[in-house]
């Protein structure tokens, strides 16, 4: 495994800008210059590497957390060994910049290897052609039967990306304070706010959520959009988001805002579950803060319940993802192949999953049997929680990237339609509905005008990306 030189180029700082959109320019420029640097390196890394006879796969991949990059390089060792003459270069950016960097590779018309991005972005690159189809990977792995629900994503019947983290939302509250208060686990909105409200203190916050006009916003308001029956799209990819259902989700979403923290409207990924795992939050939404807390704050674990999927009109949560595929262009696709097949295969996927069980559950039925036996202490601690109430509330999950339209307004009810959604990228990027609800939270906007003015700028970008798509 080799490493690679960066370039010394010294990032704005951000103090000596008048106006946030003048640094978030100055800093995209920066990013893109980095990433072109890199581009260079890696370029000339392969060349060398491949006048050498060895085939080089670059793995551009969203994980930043170092123990994660840990298992990532024996992944590479032990790959390496199996398959003499490869090489494997990890090259790591944070989720917040990766749609950045694959962005940089395709324009510049750079080959790309394997990749590891979200649902949103993996949904766009396979209908938009620029990804290898995996059918034979996903054959090699036990078939797609062997595979557990919404783990891949599949563009006319083929195989474009796994997914590697399809983990759900749920809400984990403090045992104590609940038992304290005389709270019973809350199941509806209603129940949550009433929660929030009457364990927000001036020591612990009702309820730990994001209010920043970012993703994490938009995907926490998502699952109670939904909650509520209704959907930014339909299955032809058309905005819905104009309705009153969408309002008072809206509506319920900001008003909770004010049992979260004081600054909560800067808030983003890392802010909510660091303050539940660290004891100054009651409540929080998040995919996998008790996998944190294992290491923030193991004492803690123990006095940590879930409670069942919340439910307005309906229960329903998010199956999230971070799906992995290697590119079409790829000089190097069938090592890339291998590559994936090799960190998918169970014994290897165990490393990740028994280091976060939560954030990384098992991809394949194998895997999951494998884990109920797993020695990992991830798994002792958590106990039957995996099992009982954690991995079950993927029955109730959303998948919207796998599944456009698959949310029924008038039923209230999920249904399987296996049409991938190329748009949930141009929502997740705009942040559209995260502002929204931060002019109802924080500047008193009226939300029926701020649902409708970001269901409008919605339309108008998904326009715009159905242009560059051809459709």
């Amino acid at each position: 495994m080799r490493t690679i030189k960066k370039a010394k180029i010294g990032r704005p700082d951000r103090e000596s800008f008048r106006t946030d959109n003048d640094w978030e320019v100055l800093e995209l420029r920066y990013t893109l210059t980095i990433c072109t640097a890199a581009l260079l390196a890696l370029g000339l890394g392969a060349s060398e590497a491949g006048a050498q006879g060895i085939k080089v796969v670059r793995y551009l991949s969203q994980e930043t957390d170092p123990a994660v990059v840990r298992i990532q390089r024996n992944w590479v060792d032990g790959f390496i060994a199996a398959h003499p003459g490869t090489d494997v270069v990890l090259e790591s950016a944070p989720a917040g910049v990766i749609n950045q960097r694959i962005a940089t590779y395709v324009q510049a018309g750079a080959p790309l290897d394997v990749v590891h991005s979200d649902p949103g972005t993996a949904a766009r690159l396979a209908v938009e052609g620029l990804l290898a189809p995996l059918d034979d990977v996903v054959e090699a792995l036990g078939g797609r039967e062997a595979f557990l629900n919404n783990r891949l994503l599949i563009v006319d019947d083929k195989v474009f990306a796994l997914n590697q983290a399809a983990t759900s939302p749920q809400l984990f509250y403090r045992k104590d304070l609940f038992e304290e208060a005389g709270i019973a686990p809350p199941t509806t909105w209603e129940e949550v706010r009433t929660a929030a409200e009457k364990l927000h203190s001036d020591d612990v916050i009702g309820i730990a959520l994001a209010g920043g006009e970012n993703r994490m916003t938009t995907i926490m308001a998502s699952t109670m959009l939904w909650q509520n029956c209704a959907d930014f799209f339909d299955a032809d990819g058309n905005v819905t988001l104009d309705n009153p259902k969408a309002v008072e989700a809206a509506a319920h979403y900001a008003d909770l805002l004010q049992f979260s923290a004081p600054d909560a409207a800067a808030w983003a990924f890392n802010e909510p579950p660091e303050s539940f795992w660290s004891g100054r939050a009651a409540m929080v939404i998040h995919w996998h803060v008790l996998d944190l807390m294992m290491r923030q704050n193991p004492d803690m674990v123990q006095n940590v319940a879930v409670a069942p999927v919340t439910a307005n009109k309906m229960k329903v949560t998010q199956t999230g993802g971070r799906y992995v595929a290697v590119f079409a262009n790829s000089p190097t696709i069938e090592t890339g192949k291998q590559w994936i097949q090799y960190v998918f295969t169970p014994e290897n996927a165990a490393d990740l999953t028994g280091m976060g069980p939560l954030l990384y559950p098992p991809a394949t039925e194998a895997a999951m049997e494998a884990l109920r036996s797993s020695d990992a202490p991830t798994v002792a601690a958590f106990g039957d929680l995996l099992f009982d109430q954690v991995y079950p509330a993927a029955v109730d999950g959303y998948s919207e990237i796998l599944h456009a339209g698959g949310l029924d307004t008038e039923a209230c009810a999920l249904k399987a339609t296996g049409k991938v959604n190329p748009f949930i990228s141009v929502l997740w990027n705009s942040n559209l509905y995260a502002r929204a609800i931060q002019k109802i939270a924080y500047e008193g906007a009226d939300p029926t005008e701020a649902v409708a003015e970001a269901a409008q700028l919605l339309s108008e970008r998904v326009e715009e990306a159905k242009k560059e798509m051809g459709q």
